[in-house]
């Protein structure tokens, strides 16, 4: 437990000024898996989407505190649909949708932080923004892309991010790699 406390502390120090954003893009398209997602709050399942398209992204952050998770249409989608995000922490089962849930939303009207606002269609219902969700440094999360309803999607792009720490896709590395990532963020600073 010392060894994970001694990395947590060389991360944090390492991004104090290196604090970044994570983005990535994908595209929920008929070959994309289904699941019965879950409502924006996390209290019961839709009614709604009962079969809609997801893609999952796993990331962490280095440094706990808020963050925020952005999903757009691009300008450019043949066909507008109502994009819908999910977080969730430790694991994350299509066949059990409820478990390990941390955030959702659905619609967002307002103007994104971390995304090129002007890129993206506008309208509630072309966009989502989970504006804020607290995040463990260390902790695998799950970055949901998926749908209102049924049948919809195309192409989409995310961020998350807006914290005080990095924000890393991919899984949690081992404990010896967490070293290497630090002690490179220290070499970097010190630089």
């Amino acid at each position: 437990m010392k060894v994970f406390g001694l990395i947590a502390a060389a991360l944090a120090l390492s991004s104090v000024a290196l604090a970044a954003d994570a983005f990535f893009s994908g595209d929920l398209d008929p070959a994309s898996p289904t699941f019965n997602r879950p409502l924006e709050n996390g209290s019961g399942l839709s009614a709604v989407g009962t079969a809609v398209r997801y893609d999952v992204q796993p990331f962490w952050v280095d440094v706990s505190g808020t963050y925020v998770m952005e999903l757009g249409q691009p300008l450019a989608s043949p066909t507008p649909y109502d994009p819908f995000i999910l977080i969730y922490s430790t694991a994350f089962d299509p066949n059990s949708p409820l478990t390990n849930f941390v955030a959702g939303d659905d619609d967002y009207s307002g103007v994104f932080a971390l995304l090129t606002d002007a890129n993206y269609l506008t309208g509630s219902l072309r966009r989502s923004k989970i504006e804020s969700v607290t995040l463990t440094a260390l902790t695998q999360y799950f970055a949901i892309s998926t749908t209102f309803g049924n049948n919809t999607g195309g192409p989409y792009d995310a961020a998350i991010g807006g914290g005080q720490g990095n924000v890393y896709l991919g899984f949690v590395p081992e404990p010896a790699s967490l070293l290497l990532v630090a002690l490179g963020g220290l070499a970097l600073r010190r630089r």
